[in-house]
């Protein structure tokens, strides 16, 4: 004799409730983790660059020498935007910070960490090729800056002779801080060190779900 049966789930409108409960939960977890990377994500940028680059962290998070904004609302989507201008080798530990008064000196600068380089220099004689000629080396010039904490000499090269002293001259410029993010082995060190960041704030946000 044929039948039929029909078999139904108890319970089952709390164990609908108890699905949607872990929804809710996993979705706070996802939310709290983009809080934290967003917060820590500039801090690791940061790192990243200096494991090549010799500049200081605050020169990279303060906000004067490069601009940092976070789009995206979810850690699929989530992206930090730099623009920054071509720094001078000031931001570099260049040396001397100041032209030794009535004195050569030779100019240098260590843009990557363990290389520090000659970038220009200074002779007090007028020889050929030197400050007073229609094309100099790199050498110091006031910036007129009057606050006690801005940089008061910088890196320039005559190019052309000029009526007056600031005429023909050109700015020495190095690298910006966008440039020194996508450098390969920068880029390498900061998606390595987000990575294990957000991996690890989001275990730990899951496990208190």
């Amino acid at each position: 004799m044929a039948g039929g049966a029909s078999v139904s789930i108890k319970n089952i409108d709390k164990i609908l409730k108890e699905i949607d409960k872990q929804k809710a939960g996993v979705e706070t977890a996802l939310k709290r983790t983009l809080s934290d990377a967003r917060k820590a994500a500039p801090g690791i940028v940061a790192d990243g660059v200096r494991t090549k680059y010799n500049i200081k962290k605050a020169e990279i998070t303060g906000g004067k020498v490069v601009k940092v904004r976070t789009e995206g609302t979810s850690l699929e989507d989530m992206k930090l935007i730099y623009r920054g201008r071509l720094l001078t080798p000031t931001h570099f530990g260049m040396t001397p910070k100041a032209p030794p008064a009535g004195k050569s000196y030779t100019l240098k600068a260590q843009i990557l960490k363990g290389e520090k380089k000659k970038i220009g220099s200074y002779q007090t004689k007028r020889t050929p090729g030197g400050p007073y000629s229609a094309k100099s080396p790199f050498m110091l010039m006031g910036t007129g800056a009057a606050r006690a904490d801005a940089t008061s000499h910088i890196p320039f090269q005559r190019q052309a002779p000029g009526h007056r002293p600031t005429e023909g001259l050109r700015k020495m410029a190095t690298v910006s801080v966008p440039q020194m993010i996508t450098n390969d082995e920068v880029a390498e060190a900061i998606q390595g060190k987000l990575s294990d960041k957000i991996k690890t704030r989001l275990d730990y946000h899951m496990s208190r779900v």
